[in-house]
C-alpha cells in the first residue's frame, strides 16, 4: 500500500521525447518516477518492478502506446496496473481507442500543470481504494492471512500444478480444541486474541514455504507445495508442540490443544473440497 504525497506512489513515465520526460520527471518530483523511452523497454521495467501508474504516450516508434497497454492488459499480473494516456490529440477517435484497450484516462499536450497532478492523483487514490476493498474481500479482518474466499480461488491453481506438473499439495487442516468452550468461558475478545496468537505462532515456528487461510471460526488450512511430505509433516509437528506451550498471561492455566488432520492431493481429486473432507475424517480419527 502506498499513501499519496510522501514519496511512495511508484510511477512510470513513457515517452519517446525527452523534452516531455524532462517536464514530467520535474513535475512528479514528489513521487517516484522511472522513465522507459519506448514501448519495449517499458514492458521490461515494469515486468522488472510494478508501478503504481502508468504515463503511457500513445505515438511512439515501433510499438505504440495501445499495443503496449493491449499487452499489460492481456497479462493477469499487470492488468491492474492504472493507465493514463499522454497524447497530442483530442480527436474523439483516439480518445475512444485509449479507453477501448484498457486506458483508464488521458492527457492531452501541451501539458496543464494542474491537470495532470489532479488526474494522477484521481487515479493513485482509486488504486488505492480498490486495493482496500480486495483487501476486505480476500483477507481476514481479525488476522490479516488469507480467508475463505482466496483459499478456494488459489486451491483451484494448486490443484491444476499438482495436475499437470506433478508438484506436490499437502493440505492441514486446524483446529484450536475445544475453541467454543473457551469462547464461552473467557468471551470471545479472549478468543479472537487466541486466534491472533495461532497466527503469531504459525509464522515463528514454520520454516519452510507455507500459505496459511483462516477458513473461518478457530479452523486454519496450511498448504505446503515446495517440500516433501516427511517435512511437510514435521513442520506441522513442531508447530503443535509451540502451540501446546504457548502461555497466556490473562490466563495462565489455559492449556491449548490444537487439532490437526492431513491430506493431500490425488490424481481422483475433482475440487478442493475432496481434500479437504479427507483431512477432516483424518482429524476425526486422530483425536
Amino acid at each position: 500500500m502506498f499513501e499519496l504525497n510522501e514519496n511512495s506512489a511508484k510511477i512510470l513515465v513513457v515517452d519517446d521525447n525527452p523534452v516531455n520526460m524532462d517536464f514530467l520527471v520535474e513535475l512528479l518530483k514528489d513521487y517516484d518516477v522511472r522513465t522507459s523511452l519506448d514501448g519495449p523497454s517499458a514492458l521490461e521495467a515494469i515486468a522488472d518492478e510494478k508501478p503504481d501508474l502508468i504515463l503511457m504516450d500513445i505515438t511512439m516508434p515501433g510499438m505504440d502506446g495501445f499495443e503496449v497497454c493491449n499487452r499489460l492488459k492481456s497479462s493477469e499480473e499487470t492488468r491492474n496496473i492504472p493507465i493514463i494516456f499522454l497524447t497530442a490529440s483530442k480527436d474523439d477517435e483516439s480518445i475512444l481507442k485509449a479507453f477501448s484497450v484498457g486506458g483508464q484516462d488521458y492527457i492531452t499536450k501541451p501539458y496543464r500543470v494542474q491537470e495532470v497532478l489532479v488526474r494522477i492523483q484521481t487515479q493513485l487514490k482509486l488504486k488505492l481504494a480498490m486495493e482496500k476493498l480486495q483487501n476486505i474481500a480476500f483477507y481476514d479482518e481479525l488476522t490479516g492471512v488469507s480467508n475463505r474466499r482466496k483459499f478456494l480461488i488459489d486451491s483451484k491453481k494448486w490443484i491444476e500444478n499438482a495436475r499437470n506438473t506433478g508438484e506436490p499439495f499437502f493440505l492441514f487442516a486446524l483446529n484450536i480444541d475445544h475453541f467454543d468452550t473457551i469462547n464461552a468461558r473467557y468471551g470471545y475478545s479472549v478468543g479472537d486474541e487466541i486466534i491472533k496468537a495461532i497466527v503469531v505462532i504459525i509464522k515463528k515456528s514454520l520454516t519452510a514455504d507455507y500459505t496459511v487461510s483462516r477458513f473461518g471460526g478457530s479452523e486454519f488450512f496450511l498448504v505446503f507445495t515446495s517440500i516433501s511430505e516427511a517435512d511437510a509433516k514435521q513442520q506441522v509437528e513442531s508447530l503443535v508442540e509451540l502451540t501446546q506451550k504457548a502461555k497466556f498471561k490473562s490466563l495462565p492455566d489455559l492449556n491449548l490443544k490444537i487439532k490437526t488432520g492431513f491430506a493431500e492431493y490425488l490424481p481422483e481429486d475433482k475440487t478442493i473440497s475432496d481434500i479437504i473432507s479427507r483431512a477432516h475424517q483424518a482429524m476425526a480419527e486422530h483425536h
